[in-house]
């Protein structure tokens, strides 16, 4: 994280804070917040925990499941989680099929929504080999893996005021926007509406774990009845959904910006039926 982004990070996690009339929180960030990143840029200084990215070398750049189970993220067939080997999501072959077309571009721009430790992030600069990765999260120092490549910023998904101002703030357009966030069925509508429009002209747009709310209740604390794949296939055919989130500008302009959208499944279980969990947009 550069000094520019720290200060907007900064700002932002204080205000979003304040918005939930966190205040005693928002005190304890104004301290909590600059020694993280102090912390942050001593451990790579001092190489503790920390992994370059740009150092790692002799990886298979055109397997893309591989990346992924070498740098541990559950988009792959396996994940290891507490030094136990569990089944992944199984996303690669769909990344592959949809992302591929960007493998010789120049400059690859992605916009990373969820970056947790980076083990995706850095799986996508291995595998994008001309690639520049915004990567934005709720904790932005946990990043295992770092690299000159990746842009590191705060975001809180839960505030559309909190998302219009990074949307604002990031003056990039990009080839590819994913959505590996918060997973809440909300934060999933409003952070599509806000960063759409940053999605260049057959770019790809991707929402991860679309269906998770059906196990985890608490994705759905507002308890709404419908996901973003049925809004999105209410918009897509009607221009228009009963969401209380977005105004009927906002859902026409998404309407407008979308040329296809496939949905997909991956090892995603849910009373003994396979549901479609990860959608990809393509911008028209």
């Amino acid at each position: 994280m550069n000094l520019n982004d720290f200060f907007f990070s900064y700002r932002t996690l204080i205000k979003s804070q304040i918005e939930k009339k966190n205040f005693i929180k928002a005190l304890s960030k104004l301290f909590s917040f600059p020694y993280k990143f102090l912390l942050f840029k001593i451990k790579i200084f001092l190489n503790i925990n920390k992994i370059n990215v740009d150092k790692i070398i002799g990886l298979d750049s055109n397997d893309l499941n591989k990346l992924f189970v070498y740098f541990n993220t559950d988009k792959g067939s396996e994940v290891k989680i507490v030094n136990k080997i569990q089944k992944g999501h199984n996303y690669s072959a769909h990344y592959e099929k949809y992302l591929s077309k960007f493998k010789n571009n120049d400059v690859i721009k992605i916009l990373e929504i969820g970056s947790l430790l980076g083990s995706g992030t850095a799986s996508f600069i291995k595998y994008f080999q001309n690639s520049k990765i915004v990567s934005l999260d709720i904790n932005p120092f946990n990043m295992r893996y770092y690299s000159k490549k990746i842009r590191s910023i705060f975001i809180d998904t839960q505030s559309k005021n909190i998302i219009n101002d990074l949307a604002n703030y990031i003056k990039d357009d990009f080839d590819i926007i994913i959505d590996d966030g918060s997973h809440n069925k909300r934060d999933q509508i409003l952070t599509l509406n806000c960063f759409l429009p940053k999605l260049k002209k057959k770019g790809i747009y991707v929402i991860e774990d679309t269906t998770q709310y059906l196990q985890i209740p608490s994705l759905n604390h507002d308890k709404m009845d419908y996901g973003v794949n049925e809004f999105l296939e209410s918009v897509k055919k009607n221009g228009d959904h009963k969401s209380q989130y977005l105004t009927s500008v906002e859902k026409k302009n998404i309407q407008s910006d979308i040329k296809n959208i496939f949905f997909e499944k991956g090892n995603f279980f849910y009373k003994n039926q396979s549901l479609p969990e990860i959608i990809f947009i393509e911008k028209a």
